[in-house]
């Protein structure tokens, strides 16, 4: 793929980026197979996802499992953070992983999940966005990295891009396995997301 102005979305098959996928209509979904425990959920979501969008999809593999921590890879939480899936450096690698991929091929921008209580993370703050987007543009002048949503709570980034139920249902957002484990913060999150949206329509 060669183009001009291509607009890529990290693409996990998770209620956020299914959210601006919807709303934002990216050139391409990138989905990365980095080795984290629930890979094969998060493709399978993506895969079937990116067709009823009818968008681009793009798979890369790069595993780099043994240097995880936390739930992501059945590791103890990393030393840095007290949140159970913290993985050390991780969005900075993916972000860098699809500026590596879509250097040559017209990249304009890089659009990422990140919500505002992902701030529990040291790399889903505004500070790490306004910092990584300097890093990728030291390389890559015209290439902007956006978090559409870094202000917003899961809640309102599903109302405000009004994400239909059907797509809603498809998404996988389970931290530990390829199954819902139904147990994780990403499941609970799901879970608590689904219980408010049903007392709105009530």
């Amino acid at each position: 793929m060669v183009g001009a102005d291509v607009r890529v979305l990290l693409f996990s098959g998770g209620v956020e980026s299914t959210a601006l996928a919807f709303q934002h209509r990216p050139d391409r979904l990138l989905t990365v197979d980095y080795g984290q425990a629930p890979a094969v959920g998060e493709l399978r979501a993506a895969r079937h996802l990116a067709g009823l969008l009818d968008l681009g999809h793009d798979e890369l593999a790069v595993d780099a499992a043994h240097l995880g921590s936390g739930d992501l890879v059945g590791k103890p939480k990393a030393g840095h953070s007290e949140v159970s899936e913290a993985w050390p450096f991780r969005n900075q690698f993916l972000i860098t992983l699809a500026a590596m991929k879509y250097a040559n091929c017209g990249l304009s921008e890089i659009l990422i999940g990140t919500v505002a209580t992902d701030r529990v993370h040291a790399d889903g703050t505004p500070g790490f966005l306004e910092r990584i987007g300097a890093l990728i543009r030291c390389e890559l002048p015209s290439v902007l990295v956006r978090a559409p949503a870094i202000h917003m709570n899961t809640e309102e980034l599903v109302r405000t891009s009004k994400l239909p139920d059907e797509l809603l249902g498809w998404t996988f957002s389970c931290h530990r396995a390829s199954v819902a484990c139904g147990q994780c913060r990403g499941c609970n999150k799901t879970l608590e997301l689904r219980e408010c949206l049903a007392r709105e329509e009530q």
